[in-house]
């Protein structure tokens, strides 16, 4: 094996060598360079895109929880309203009831006997 020599610029060839060594590895990074920009262009391109389906879900679920609550307030108001119907009933039956005791009590002569 030859032995090694410490002297870098003895024939006045140094900044050649340089120029040859970096000119076989310039195309790679400008290649790896392009690949890397086109990558990072075409994984912008996907997140926006994720990002937009992800908002029209979000839209989505937001419109249907609208509707729901809409619908919520919808049948509390007619639960509402057959609530105070039943209420009437209730008391107009009520009504009726003790006028029909009244009258059967006139007819049978006295108030009823009830346990």
């Amino acid at each position: 094996m030859a032995p090694v020599n410490m002297r870098v610029n003895d024939d006045g060839k140094f900044f050649g060598r340089v120029v040859a060594a970096f000119a076989g590895a310039v195309p790679v990074l400008l290649f790896g360079g392009v690949l890397w920009w086109s990558d990072a262009r075409n994984a912008d391109k996907q997140s926006a895109e994720s990002i937009t389906r992800i908002e029209k879900r979000m839209d989505a679920v937001e419109e249907a929880q609208r509707k729901q609550a809409e619908q919520a307030a919808a049948d509390r108001q007619k639960l509402a309203e057959l609530n105070t119907t039943v209420q009437s009933m209730n008391k107009t039956t009520d009504r009726i009831d003790r006028r029909l005791e009244t009258l059967y009590d006139r007819l049978v002569g006295g108030p009823a006997s009830r346990p």
